[in-house]
């Protein structure tokens, strides 16, 4: 038997002898008790039997005990481990309850599971459902300006077969005929410009901030809001004078600018007057978060206005008020990531049946004088040299790009498929770089093409050209250098000699 606590066995002794002398509750109880007091003190079951064995020995040394007496003895051993019995049945409900609560543990994190699951699918599903509103509302500008722009597209179209009609009549009466000229480019390249702008938008691209110069900007986004708004609406500018070029994202911008057109004709449905205004303005502003050169641009409508409750919620995805033509809830959602995004803030002021105010504060160019896009004037370049296979399949592209390239002192061999490029270089026709288009029918691509010069004549180098967004980035992709169509003559001298260099040993 293990040692036990002082004065145990005497307790014990003394307590069996008082139940055999006078049984009873009160001698139970004491029996109970003393077992308790034996469980506390850390006195296990089989130590408190071996207690009673040896106190009952003693008795029964010390007198005899007949079988009544022996009877009692057990009673009395019974109730001292009566104790231990109800701390066992404790420790089993306790023990049942923690295996429930444990169940419950387990049911509840596999529900916890399941709806982080669902919070994960419905969060991939919104942002799936946000990137084709998004890409609905692109399309919806796209149809909105549809009419307008094809009306503006047509005018660019007259400018550059008016101008070449004069052009050709100046020739034959051999008059100057170099303004004509002039004009009709200036004509191609503003149309070349909304062409891009009409991909883009229809496109699911992000695309990178450049240097804009904010005048021209002007310009050109005034012609399109007159296009795609009603004829009841007055389009007014004001720029100020050395306005600030910006470094942000055009075509986001525009979208931006044509999403808050919309909103300010639909506050206008009997008609206003839309005022865009550009300034400079140096911010210091810890609400807006903003320090330093902004130019900023305030789109403002003499609508209806907006309610004081509503104006909190106005740039919130999907919080639209309008009824009869809803749309996506989207538009100055946009509006606002995008300027965020550009490092920018927007705010809006409106005041119910005067009107309302955006303001747009978008980064300015760090280097002003040196960022505006033909700032300085182009020097005359000298003549280039190099022997140029040209491959396209329409024959008039082909002929105008062979024209310019004769023009900067190239020496130009033509080809109108990839196979019949292959064919001219290996029957040995002397090239120094290969120019093809990407999108060529009859089986090979200009990327093709270029991956089989690599392959045949890794020396040549190769330049594709083409006007589809999705082409351009898939040559891109592989590393293949491009031009984008339209090109101007003097850019692509540049990035054709840049090729001619880097390819000479």
């Amino acid at each position: 038997m293990n040692a036990l606590p002082s004065g145990l066995s005497v307790l014990y002794i003394s307590a069996l002898r008082a139940h055999l002398a006078e049984t009873g509750e009160n001698a139970l109880n004491q029996a109970y008790e003393l077992g308790r007091t034996a469980l506390g003190d850390g006195v296990s079951v089989l130590d408190l039997v071996f207690l009673h064995h040896n106190s009952l020995s003693k008795l029964m040394l010390e007198q005899r005990l007949d079988e009544v007496e022996l009877r009692l003895a057990g009673e009395f051993l019974a109730e001292c481990l009566c104790a231990y019995d109800m701390a066992l049945r404790g420790y089993q409900e306790t023990n049942a309850r923690l295996f429930e609560a444990n169940a419950d543990l387990r049911r509840a994190t596999n529900a916890v599971g399941s709806a982080h699951q669902a919070l994960k699918a419905e969060v991939l599903e919104r942002e799936r459902a946000e990137e084709a509103l998004l890409h609905a509302k692109k399309l919806q500008a796209i149809g909105l300006l549809a009419g307008g722009v094809a009306h503006h597209f047509n005018n660019l179209l007259l400018v550059v077969i008016g101008n070449l009609d004069l052009a050709m009549r100046r020739i034959k009466a051999g008059d100057e005929m170099e303004r004509f000229l002039v004009a009709a480019r200036h004509g191609a390249e503003r149309g070349a410009q909304v062409t891009r702008q009409l991909l883009t938008f229809s496109r699911q691209q992000k695309l990178e901030a450049k240097v804009v110069d904010t005048a021209a900007w002007a310009a050109d986004i005034a012609s399109l809001l007159e296009s795609a708004l009603r004829g009841d609406i007055l389009v007014e500018t004001d720029v100020a004078t050395s306005v600030w070029p910006m470094h942000i994202d055009p075509v986001q911008l525009d979208l931006a600018i044509l999403n808050l057109g919309v909103n300010a004709r639909d506050a206008m449905p009997t008609g206003g007057v839309l005022h865009l205004s550009i300034t400079n303005r140096q911010v210091d502003d810890e609400r807006l978060s903003l320090r330093g050169g902004y130019v900023v641009i305030e789109v403002r409508d003499t609508g209806g206005g907006v309610a004081p409750d509503v104006l909190p919620r106005v740039f919130e995805p999907f919080f639209t008020t309008k009824t009869a033509d809803p749309g996506t809830g989207l538009g100055l959602s946009q509006v606002h990531g995008f300027v965020n995004q550009s490092g920018g803030a927007v705010e809006m002021e409106s005041v119910v049946g005067q009107g309302t105010t955006v303001r747009l504060y978008l980064p300015a160019a760090a280097n002003i004088a040196a960022t505006i896009p033909g700032s300085e004037p182009a020097a005359v370049a000298p003549a280039s040299s190099g022997r140029l296979l040209v491959v396209d399949d329409d024959v008039d592209v082909a002929d105008v790009a062979a024209e310019l390239l004769q023009g900067c002192g190239y020496s130009v061999q033509l080809a109108h498929r990839g196979q019949g490029a292959l064919d001219l270089l290996k029957a040995g026709e002397p090239v120094d770089l290969v120019f093809s288009d990407v999108m060529m029918p009859g089986g090979m691509s200009g990327i093709q093409l270029a991956h089989e010069v690599h392959r045949r004549f890794p020396a040549l180098p190769i330049l594709l050209t083409t006007g589809y967004s999705d082409a351009m980035a898939g040559a891109a992709a592989e590393g293949l250098p491009v031009i984008t169509k339209p090109y101007r003559v003097e850019d692509l001298r540049v990035r054709i000699d840049q090729l001619l260099k880097a390819g000479d040993p």
